[in-house]
């Protein structure tokens, strides 16, 4: 199952499907694969309900593989505004396979949570268990 470089829309779906049954071991679903399931979400509904799918479904997917302190609060709203502000400013005429691959390919490489956040903050259990905004760099989104 590819996790990244998609040739379909399909391709992408089947990622999806696997993340939220939990059918992909966790080693497998990487921060690219996470991005893919994240923007296939901002692409079928709104923010708010993306954000909350998000939620749900890494929660689910960590419990279903026993990893305890996965989730992040902070982290998860974070990538979902950020992914939210870079698909409103890409090309909107590709297909949602090719727009992924793009994003992946471009934002996998950058390190957007330190130039916004310091080590300690994001680091923190406040963080993990609720929203902080920034404390470096304010969001510009």
């Amino acid at each position: 199952m590819r996790t990244r470089d998609f040739a379909s829309d399909s391709e992408v779906a089947a990622l999806v499907f696997a993340f939220e049954n939990a059918t992909i071991p966790a080693s497998e679903f990487t921060h690219a694969a996470h991005i893919a399931v994240a923007l296939s979400y901002l692409d079928s509904f709104s923010p708010d309900e993306a954000l909350q799918r998000m939620r749900e479904k890494i929660r689910f997917f960590a419990a279903h593989h026993g990893v305890t302190n996965l989730y992040h609060e902070t982290l998860t709203t974070f990538w979902m505004r950020l992914l939210e502000h870079i698909v409103g400013t890409s090309e909107t005429g590709l297909p949602l396979w090719r727009r992924i691959n793009l994003i992946v390919e471009d934002w996998t490489k950058r390190r957007p949570v330190e130039a916004h956040y310091s080590t300690e903050l994001i680091k923190s259990q406040a963080a993990r268990d609720k929203w902080i905004p920034p404390d470096r760099l304010p969001l510009p989104f």
